[in-house]
């Protein structure tokens, strides 16, 4: 009996097929530390900016509100017309003074958003006067629950932003604002009627905002996608989703705002 066959050396191959898999395991691991970093980040921001909120609060706006009672007294005790038309001015500038600090702490970090959930603290920025053409605001919300801190945190600066470009920069006259649950994640939408996106500079900055193109890679380092689509005259729509790799809690979450 003769036995006649080929031999192959497949070495070269499982070498290969071994080094792609650990390539490929190096890579798992570097997405996820990039994710724990994103996380830690926000984490560190947000905080910081609990930090500043809180000194506002009890530090500053105490002060200046004090100031403004003390005015308030002085004017009532003065008889000279000129001086009480001054005093009457300088409680005007120190209770605008009052109101910029509140608008400043809110823009830091909104109470609700820890008290209340993601879906309340959006709803109380809607509703916040910014000192421009009124603007009419629709908020849509479907969660099956709170997401957790640190997705809430990426998720409300994104739609903060996507805002304040539809105020300020958009000319728009209607936006829609839109949360779902959606493939193990949450999905946000924020569509404006105005100008278009091509018309908007993505890459500049407000002061106390990161622009929405530091947003994208917000959400993509943290797993998810963010999309900036629109034409001149069509108007501008926002949209990402984030995945819910941590818990989801159960803080209630209003249905409909």
């Amino acid at each position: 009996m003769f036995w006649r066959g080929v031999m192959l050396d497949i070495t070269d191959q499982k070498r290969a097929e071994a080094k792609l898999r650990r390539s490929l395991e190096i890579l798992r691991q570097t997405m996820e530390q990039r994710r724990e970093l994103v996380a830690r980040l926000e984490e560190a921001q947000e905080e910081e900016r609990r930090r500043i909120a809180a000194d506002i609060h009890d530090d500053s706006i105490q002060v200046v509100s004090a100031a403004d009672l003390r005015a308030q007294a002085l004017a009532r005790r003065l008889e000279d017309p000129e001086l009480r038309a001054e005093a009457a001015e300088l409680h005007d500038t120190l209770r605008e003074a009052v109101e910029r600090l509140r608008h400043l702490l809110f823009e830091l970090r909104p109470p609700a958003l820890d008290r209340e959930g993601l879906a309340a603290a959006l709803r109380q920025y809607l509703d916040q006067p910014w000192g421009g053409p009124a603007l009419e605001a629709v908020l849509d919300v479907r969660l099956d629950g709170e997401p957790p801190p640190e997705a809430r945190a990426i998720l409300y600066r994104i739609a903060q932003e996507a805002i304040t470009n539809a105020r300020k920069h958009a000319e728009a006259s209607r936006l829609e604002v839109r949360l779902l649950s959606s493939e193990d994640g949450v999905r946000l939408r924020v569509v404006d009627d105005g100008k278009g996106v091509e018309s908007l500079d993505l890459a500049n900055r407000e002061p106390g905002h990161l622009g929405i193109s530091a947003m994208i890679e917000r959400a993509e380092l943290a797993g998810g996608w963010c999309r900036v689509e629109g034409a001149p005259g069509v108007g501008t729509t926002v949209e990402c989703w984030l995945p819910l790799g941590w818990a989801v809690s159960t803080h209630a979450e209003p249905r409909d705002a």
